[in-house]
């Protein structure tokens, strides 16, 4: 779907929901709607500022965090930093680089909602499915010491617990 008919497919959820549809809303949303990088707000405020002079980083802070609220947008879970926000509202999981933070859709139909819930806890009811899938890209430097992950991570653990037995005694 294109920007143009993802902000009418806004615009009649707004109105169905009960939400204004105000020039703000609707410039935040087509920023993000144009934008499959999930912005974060600053980025979204920094976009919008040239042709919306009058817009602050508050309202945009504003927008997002009630159309998070409404289920109009998505915010989407990182490795760190500043939050970021996604319009797709299609189930789908993200793909995060840890080197530059690059954040990509991936479509996961094993980790959909209904899928899941039939393997959830008895009397537990599964809402949304929010999973972060962290690598680095292809064209990304490893880190220090190489490829990051279990292999690296399991000897400083083994030092810690060591460490603390060895005070424990």
């Amino acid at each position: 779907m294109d920007a143009d008919q993802a902000c009418l497919a806004f615009a009649r959820r707004c109105r169905a929901e009960g939400v204004r549809v105000t020039a703000q809303r609707l410039a935040v949303y087509r920023a993000l709607a144009e934008d499959p990088s999930h912005p974060t707000a600053e980025t979204i405020y920094r976009r919008l500022r040239g042709a919306m002079p009058s817009l602050s980083p508050a309202t945009v802070y504003r927008v997002l965090e009630s159309l998070v609220r409404d289920g109009l947008l998505r915010r989407v879970s990182t490795t760190g930093g500043a939050g970021r926000f996604d319009a797709n509202l299609a189930p789908h999981q993200h793909l995060i680089c840890r080197v530059c933070g690059r954040m990509t859709d991936v479509h996961a139909p094993t980790m959909e909602v209904g899928r899941v819930a039939g393997r959830a806890r008895p009397r537990f009811i599964v809402e949304d499915v929010d999973v972060r899938i962290v690598g680095r890209c292809e064209t990304c430097p490893p880190g220090p010491g190489g490829r990051r992950g279990p292999a690296r991570t399991a000897p400083r653990r083994a030092r810690l617990a060591s460490t603390h037995r060895t005070r424990s005694t």
